[in-house]
Order: structure tokens, then C-alpha cells, then sequence
């Protein structure tokens, strides 16, 4: 169902920057270590070996290493939106959806190519409607194209709001970028717990299954 006042962008950037400011550290240290390690890995791989197929498989994994600490850092900002501590640990915690989630960013991205190549409008309502197939991998045991279905269903509706948040990150980011880059380590994280915001609030969190045991009547 639609929401009638449309979705919390100004409370998303609110809860991004307040997050931000009580676990600084901790969110500066995983964002730089996601961008820092695959960042060597390619530097790394350039030194060792510049052309032929080495070269590629080296490509290879770092994108593999990259995705990895993407869908890390998703689990991470919606563990910060479900109220709970996250752990640096989590960092690593898409490695066992990774297939999943290259799948889906795949068929993603060919989707969002062909709409820009058509009539670029259909490109851009394409990115926005699956703007959270990277969410929906980590918080749901989904295939690649269960996990494009559901971004796609949870977004109808509310194509111009993320459109507008879309801009409003897109600016941000930029500000961040304006400050030497270092300010990208502020925004970039900021602009995550903003989308795990909105996407919590578009896909509440499941209850937790309640043990059998736990409702069984008590033996007489």
C-alpha cells in the first residue's frame, strides 16, 4: 500500500547522521577498510601481473572481494537501523550470498543499461526500483531474481520519493567529494543508513519464530 505522505526522507538523512556521530570510528574504520583492501588487492595484482588471463583473475577477485564488503557493509547499516551493535566481523558477512548477490546486481545492471540505452527514463526508474536488491540479499534467503522481485515490489508506489532521496545523496556526496574526499568517508556511509532506513521502513523486519518448546503447555 502506498503510504499517503510519502516515505521519511528528511528522518533517513537525520538517522544517517546521527548514527554517523555516536560510532564514528567504527563506521569511518569499516568504510575505509572496505574501500582500503581491494584497493591493494588491484595495486597488488597490477605489480604481479600486468597482462593475460592472471591479470583478469585478479579483476576477478577483486570485484568478488568488493561485493563482499558491499553486502558487509548493508548488514552492517541495518543492523545499526534494527537497534542492535554490529561488529566488524559483519564486514565479511556477505561472502556466503555472494553468488547471490553478483547474480542479481548482474541482471540488474543489464536492466538498468538497457533503459538508459532505450529512453534513459526507464534507466533511471530501473536503478531506483532495484536500489535495494543488495539489502534484500542480506536480510532474506533469496535467489538472484527473488531478490530483484522483491526491491521491485517494495518500491512501487514510491518512485519519485527515491528519486528525490536519489538527488538529495547524489548532492551530499558531492559536498563530501568537494572536501578533498576525505568527506566521502562521512557521506558515503551516511547516504547507507539513510537507504537502510528507508528500506526498513518500506520491509519491516520479520518477527523472530517463536521455539515450539517455548509454547508447548507445561508437562503435568
Amino acid at each position: 500500500m502506498t503510504n499517503p505522505r510519502g516515505l521519511p526522507l528528511g528522518e533517513s538523512i537525520h538517522f544517517g547522521w546521527t548514527t554517523l556521530k555516536t560510532a564514528a570510528i567504527f563506521i569511518v574504520g569499516v568504510t575505509l577498510a572496505a574501500w582500503l583492501i581491494p584497493t591493494l588487492i588491484e595495486e597488488a595484482g597490477k605489480k604481479a601481473f600486468e597482462h593475460g588471463p592472471r591479470h583478469f583473475g585478479m579483476s576477478l577477485i577483486v570485484y568478488a572481494v568488493s561485493s563482499t564488503f558491499c553486502l558487509g557493509l548493508a548488514k552492517i547499516y541495518l543492523r545499526f537501523r534494527d537497534g542492535e551493535k554490529p561488529i566488524f566481523e559483519n564486514l565479511f558477512d556477505g561472502l556466503a550470498r555472494l553468488h547471490v548477490y553478483i547474480g542479481a546486481t548482474v541482471i540488474a545492471g543489464i536492466a538498468v543499461v538497457m533503459g538508459m540505452v532505450l529512453l534513459i527514463v526507464p534507466g533511471i526508474i530501473f536503478m531506483i526500483r532495484l536500489w535495494f536488491v543488495g539489502f534484500v540479499v542480506v536480510d532474506e534467503r533469496t535467489g538472484p531474481l527473488d531478490a530483484i522481485q522483491r526491491s521491485w515490489d517494495i518500491t512501487r508506489g514510491h518512485t519519485m520519493d527515491l528519486l528525490l532521496l536519489f538527488l538529495l545523496l547524489v548532492g551530499l556526496n558531492l559536498l563530501g567529494a568537494v572536501c578533498l574526499g576525505v568527506g566521502l568517508l562521512a557521506t558515503v556511509p551516511m547516504s547507507g543508513l539513510a537507504l537502510a532506513y528507508i528500506y526498513r521502513y518500506l520491509k519491516p523486519k520479520a518477527a523472530e519464530p517463536v521455539p515450539a518448546e517455548a509454547t508447548a503447555p507445561a508437562a503435568q
